[in-house]
């Protein structure tokens, strides 16, 4: 069975969608899907009501319609402040060069990139602009398989400058689009789980290897994938306690449904196999988490519902009782302190990516006089032989 289409069955057997109440901290959403490569999250989603970026979606339109009107107005918005419209512009103008097009926005895709690069540093640079050449191929009438091939290098650059983020999807994007000079590390400096211990074919190792090193170097989504690729049985790296480890990594990391598969773990075994994991205080404690991450209300009622038919027993749930009112309001206690502390590290995490974009807003204004320097250099040999 092809590693993920084995991954997605064990997803569906823990998963259902995230109730759509998360405050802007924390991880919604796992950021894959077998259905498409369309479905890929480059990008973590922290909000229901986040999505494609309107930007995108415009300047997508604007490059299919070669609308230099509206590119004027894009470019403008870019050299204003707009950090979406700069990614899109170095995005499309990177396309533009592929099809030997004139550059609509009015500087060739280096400029951009450039100044993306000296305002955020290489590694955040490359991995939004690697976001912003995938979501451009989602519009229709863009080449599609272009824009993904350039999405994956963009972020393979950023991935090997380590932006856990970008090992994440690389990992998935490996897959259709390979290193084809890709060699597993001898000694990479993190544990891999290789290709050959899944009976996966050997082209199979670079997924193996983004996913591994996203989970080394912090990403809540690649932990995930590979926790759960330890939970399923149907796997040669079925390993019950690192699966668990490693789900219990990606929630310290601030990922909703890894707390979601941590409680239907410990609330039954029908599903998953892990008995030694069943408990009703653990699965009232990672309830508890999950609706504080979603600032869910009607979730922590229903987790309290929960722990009382738990306590009593004798009922459909649960025949006999399984929690004591002490270990109840151990599992609260513990669950506030641990909510506490993801949310504190989630925070740190925020503030620290605010504060970078923060830095670069006072650059927009050089990278304004460099475009106009640039566009009278390219200007003037037509102005002196007009002269002449």
């Amino acid at each position: 069975m092809p590693i993920f289409r084995t991954l997605f069955l064990a997803l569906c057997l823990c998963l259902v969608p995230c109730l759509p109440h998360a405050e802007g901290l924390f991880i919604i959403d796992y950021g894959a899907s077998d259905d498409s490569w369309d479905d890929l999250q480059i990008i973590p989603v922290t909000s229901s009501n986040q999505k494609m970026s309107p930007v995108y979606a415009r300047a997508a339109v604007l490059y299919r319609e070669n609308d230099a009107q509206g590119a004027a107005a894009l470019r403008e918005q870019a050299l204003n402040g707009d950090m979406d419209a700069l990614f899109a512009l170095a995005a499309l103008s990177r396309l533009a060069e592929a099809e030997k097009r004139p550059p609509i926005f009015g500087a060739p895709a280096a400029f951009w990139e450039d100044w993306a690069v000296r305002m955020l540093g290489d590694k955040e640079a490359w991995f939004r602009i690697g976001a912003a050449l995938f979501e451009c191929g989602r519009t229709n009438g863009l080449p599609k398989t272009t824009l993904q091939q350039m999405a994956t290098d963009a972020l393979r650059k950023a991935a090997k400058l380590g932006h856990p983020e970008a090992m994440f999807a690389l990992a998935f994007l490996s897959r259709p689009y390979p290193d084809t000079s890709f060699q597993m590390p001898k000694d990479p400096g993190f544990p891999i789980y290789p290709s050959t211990a899944t009976g996966e074919p050997e082209d199979d190792s670079e997924f193996w290897y983004w996913v591994c090193a996203g989970a080394f170097y912090g990403s809540a989504r690649a932990n995930f994938a590979a926790g759960i690729l330890h939970l399923n049985h149907e796997t040669k790296v079925y390993n019950i306690q690192k699966g668990f480890e490693m789900l219990s990594k990606s929630l310290r990391l601030g990922l909703v449904p890894a707390a979601k598969a941590l409680k239907k773990i410990c609330t039954s075994n029908e599903k998953v196999s892990v008995p030694q994991y069943v408990s009703c205080k653990s699965s009232i404690y990672y309830g508890d988490i999950q609706a504080k991450m979603l600032d869910d209300i009607a979730a922590l009622m229903y987790n309290n519902d929960l722990a009382k038919l738990m306590m009593e027993g004798n009922n459909e749930y649960f025949p006999e009782a399984c929690l004591t009112r002490k270990e109840y309001k151990e599992a609260i206690h513990e669950a506030e302190q641990e909510f506490e502390r993801i949310k504190a590290d989630m925070l740190a995490k925020k503030e620290k990516h605010d504060a970078l974009y923060a830095r670069a807003k006072p650059m927009f204004a050089e990278m304004r006089d460099a475009f106009v320097a640039q566009a009278k250099e390219k200007a003037a040999p037509a102005g002196e032989n007009a002269t002449n």
